[in-house]
């Protein structure tokens, strides 16, 4: 899920120039601030027998950032937790980070310490401006406002029925984007695959949330590439909370805050729209802002829904719902251009089980087991979250043998539980869907080593969602084009390594030429 992290942070470490190293050193100060406290902390350490989880050696002032540039964190994390053990304990800055990388750890705290970990950071500065202090599901602290927040999910907003009832956006949005790849087809020049599913899962959220009149919906696909934009840039404050004025200094909490004003704005002008239809009885009941505004406006929940409230959650939900499916999407589709055999067996499940209908509907989905077994291997190979948004110790407590401190933030690392050999096999690195058949393994956040969308009290909200578009999206390209690689271009040579971000896409956009094969409807 694309949302404002420590592990967010992380990945724009890889961005870092020696402007912001600089800026951190500006604050040499900390140093006293550090010394003053571990006068105390020793004290209380003096009488705890477990140790903290190992780590790697740590430098003065930054502690361990420096071993987290250049690279993928979510990688780096892994090949030291093959080093030092699945739990370890890192410091960025003034932060305490405590990374789990194996089923049995992550076991441990989801069954015996799930509520000391329920907490999400609450002083992170992209979430403080751009979710509304985090007042969504994602992002808000634990206790009685988020229970009210996830009951309204997963009763009013994102239940099985209700994200049925976008069948019709779905459809919208996947007709435009096969039209256009048979465009390309007819031009026999490469489509940029990325580049168009992003702009359906774009479409479908935006139509979700807003419906299909939205005046600001182009302004609003805008503000969102600019607030992507700053998520590739480094907080201070999120590794120095005690420094938090740099971000001023570095200029970052202006941007934001620009940026955050400009959603205001166009928010505000939607919400006064669908107000008015509202009132005039012309609501739409499936969308997400109306039955939203309907709560506000009702006045009977027990923490008041308040306009900030609902802008954090469609953000939130619209967020969620693009770029992770996208790159779900992008992945598998690589996977199978990668895999030959893998692409040459879907594409006749589908087309055979269509029985020469030419116009694919979500009622044929069901029908295509081996896709269910492609989308499942996706998902573990590549997690659209692969270091799950991070979690807070709310109480010092002990995991395996170690000490995790009250106050540490910590991160799952689901990537490397998905290729951990031990569960997976020899070919844990290998695409093969074929491990799923017969197998009771699934992604609901119960089988510790599958965990794509999250455990515990803090899986992913939207996951329904989600998973439909990436369904309906991947049936028709399977069904109504056949793929392979522009001119020239080798399985081989397919870049199949993914960028630092929450949501590990791609690092290079998946070029490809398209056949048509089934007819469009």
């Amino acid at each position: 899920m694309l949302y404002y992290s420590t592990s967010m942070a992380m990945e724009a470490i890889s961005f870092f120039s020696p402007f912001f190293f600089i800026t951190l050193f500006l604050g040499f100060f900390v140093t006293l601030l550090i010394k003053r406290s571990r006068s105390r902390v020793h004290k209380q350490q003096a009488q705890v027998v477990a140790p903290l989880p190992p780590g790697p050696p740590k430098l003065p002032l930054i502690g361990n950032i420096h071993q987290l540039v250049g690279g993928n964190p979510h990688r780096i994390l892994r090949q030291l937790a093959r080093t030092l053990g699945p739990l370890i304990c890192l410091r960025l800055g003034q932060v305490d980070l405590v990374v789990a990388s194996s089923v049995e750890v992550v076991e441990e705290i989801i069954k015996r310490h799930d509520l000391k970990f329920a907490n999400r950071p609450t002083n992170l500065t992209f979430s403080k401006i751009l979710t509304y202090g985090g007042r969504g599901a994602v992002m808000s602290p634990y206790g009685g406002y988020w229970k009210q927040i996830r009951k309204i999910y997963a009763m009013e907003l994102l239940n099985s029925r209700r994200v049925k009832s976008f069948a019709t956006f779905r459809e919208v949005a996947v007709r435009k984007l096969t039209a256009e790849i048979a465009s390309k087809a007819s031009a026999k020049t490469p489509a940029n695959l990325s580049q168009l599913v992003m702009s359906m899962t774009n479409e479908l959220a935006i139509r979700a949330a807003f419906g299909d009149k939205c005046k600001q919906q182009g302004e609003f696909l805008h503000l969102v590439e600019e607030a992507v934009s700053c998520v590739t840039s480094f907080a201070v404050a999120d590794m120095y909370p005690s420094l938090k004025f740099l971000d001023t200094l570095t200029g970052l909490k202006f941007k934001l805050e620009r940026v955050g004003g400009k959603f205001d704005k166009v928010f505000d002008e939607i919400i006064a729209q669908r107000q008015v239809a509202l009132a005039a009885d012309q609501a739409e009941d499936d969308l997400i802002i109306d039955v939203l505004l309907k709560l506000k406006d009702e006045g009977n929940q027990e923490f008041p829904i308040t306009s900030n409230c609902v802008k954090a959650i469609i953000m939130e939900i619209f967020l969620a719902g693009t770029e992770t499916s996208s790159t779900v999407i992008g992945w598998a589709m690589s996977e199978l251009i990668k895999n030959p055999k893998a692409m040459e067996k879907v594409q006749k499940e589908v087309r055979e089980a269509m029985q020469g209908k030419t116009k694919l509907e979500e009622s044929d989905i069901p029908k295509f087991s081996y896709l269910n077994l492609v989308i499942k291997e996706t998902l573990r190979l590549h997690a659209p979250t692969p270091l799950l948004l991070p979690r807070v110790c709310t109480e010092t407590c002990e995991v395996m043998g170690y000490r995790v401190p009250a106050g540490a933030r910590l991160l799952i690392n689901a990537f490397s539980l998905g290729r951990d050999e031990r569960y997976w096999g020899s070919d844990a690195e290998s695409f093969k869907p074929e491990r799923f058949e017969g197998s009771s393994v699934d992604f609901r956040g119960f089988n510790f080593e599958f965990i794509p969308f999250g455990t515990g009290r803090r899986i992913c909200p939207g996951m329904t969602f989600g998973l439909l578009s990436v369904e309906v999206a991947l049936a028709h390209l399977l069904f109504h084009f056949d793929w392979k690689l522009p001119q020239g271009m080798k399985i081989e040579d397919l870049d199949m390594m993914e960028i630092s971000g929450t949501s590990a896409p791609r690092r290079s956009p998946l070029l490809v030429l398209a056949e048509p094969v089934i007819p469009l409807p």
